[in-house]
């Protein structure tokens, strides 16, 4: 009996320690799909925890476009448009834990891709 509980103690510190690693920056990247649509324009897709989906229409594009099908402030993900860098960022949400508050993710939407922080998604081409 005391095995049987050993092992059931360290199965559960691994899966906590393993979501203690769980960035956002992981989770962006995790749910990132891009495609050349029919056209040759680049589109990515970026399902991220339960309550964020966004989309970048013509990634590299002068006229590309960035669509926020769902995100909810109060869900586990949000994002929000960042003007002075460009970058789309990515912030948990009301429901994420408080020591997760400042762990961000940034999408260029210059390439698509996913960034720590905005200094290198600003210089992103």
């Amino acid at each position: 009996m005391k095995s049987l509980v050993f092992t059931v103690v360290l199965v559960l510190n691994s899966q906590l320690v393993g979501a203690q690693q769980t960035t956002t920056y992981d989770t962006v990247v995790r749910g990132m799909d891009c495609k050349q649509n029919l056209t040759g324009d680049l589109e990515c897709d970026y399902h991220v925890g339960r309550s964020l989906h966004f989309g970048i229409a013509g990634v590299g594009r002068e006229d590309a476009s960035i669509y926020f099908y769902a995100s909810s402030f109060e869900g586990d993900f949000f994002a929000v448009f960042g003007v002075s860098h460009g970058c789309v960022v990515v912030r948990p949400g009301r429901s994420a834990t408080p020591e997760r508050i400042m762990d961000l993710a940034f999408v260029s939407p210059r390439n698509g891709q996913v960034y720590r922080n905005w200094q290198e998604c600003s210089g992103s081409k």
